[in-house]
């Protein structure tokens, strides 16, 4: 065999396994870390509420029985998991939290 021929088999045979160990690496997948449910953080007055309940579908209708005092002009109570918060529906701020009780 000559040596071109055994040169250009080596070169292909270099290609052939740079090639599977590309394609094996790109199998393999990093783990991740997934967003929470909610993706909550420490409610604060003064801080903004996630979009979500700025919009009238999460308004609490019946915050009198729930013994809450009427939202302010532009403003709607919402629960927030285990509190109340009065929200502001032109900017999110959150005006009020009042703890549920039990």
């Amino acid at each position: 065999m000559n040596s071109k021929s055994l040169i250009a088999g080596l070169a292909i045979l270099g290609c052939i396994s740079v090639v599977s160990f590309t394609v094996q690496a790109a199998d393999a997948t990093e783990p991740t870390i997934q967003p929470s449910r909610d993706n909550m953080r420490e409610l604060e007055v003064g801080s903004r509420s996630p979009q979500e309940f700025q919009r009238p579908a999460a308004a609490i209708k019946d915050w009198k029985t729930k013994g809450l005092e009427e939202p302010a002009k532009m403003s709607q109570w919402v629960r927030i998991n285990d509190k109340y918060v009065e929200v502001q529906t032109t900017n999110g701020q959150i005006t009020k939290i009042v703890p549920i009780e039990k």
